[in-house]
């Protein structure tokens, strides 16, 4: 009963943990496409103005380049705010549930595979004996 407990909380937290993750990707994923349309509005209504004014005083060669380099720092910051990671900490609250969950989930099947050749046996020496060679072999499997 406890072993089916605890792989249903590995599997809510799993699902969380998965939901949580496809909120983040979602948000900025949104942020990158509102970014990048703000951008390219501000970038035309930038572009039209900027020319105008810098055309008056200067080549409009000269007036394009500061436009250009305009645009380029508002695109390296829309870039950056765009591909800024932050972790979720119910994401990993939910992560580190589901590995304690099936980390007792292995301890608890694992005991169980002890047990159930001195349960099965007829005999009692015979199922020490598989008792003793199972717990060997878990205890091997465990160290790996």
């Amino acid at each position: 009963m406890r072993l089916f407990s605890l792989l249903r909380l590995a599997a809510q937290a799993e699902s969380l943990r998965w939901r949580r993750t496809g909120r983040g990707v979602a948000i900025q994923a949104a942020l990158g496409a509102a970014a990048a349309v703000f951008g390219l509005m501000l970038l035309v209504m930038l572009h039209v103005a900027a020319l105008i004014w810098l055309a008056d005083g200067r080549s409009g060669t000269s007036a394009a380049l500061i436009v250009a380099g305009v645009d380029l720092v508002i695109a390296a910051v829309l870039g950056w705010l765009a591909a800024r990671h932050a972790e979720d900490p119910i994401q990993v609250e939910a992560q580190r549930v589901r590995d304690d969950a099936l980390r007792q989930v292995g301890d608890t099947a694992s005991r169980a595979m002890v047990l159930a050749p001195l349960l099965r046996s007829r005999s009692a020496k015979k199922g020490l004996i598989g008792a003793a060679v199972t717990a060997a072999v878990v205890g091997f499997i465990a160290k790996r």
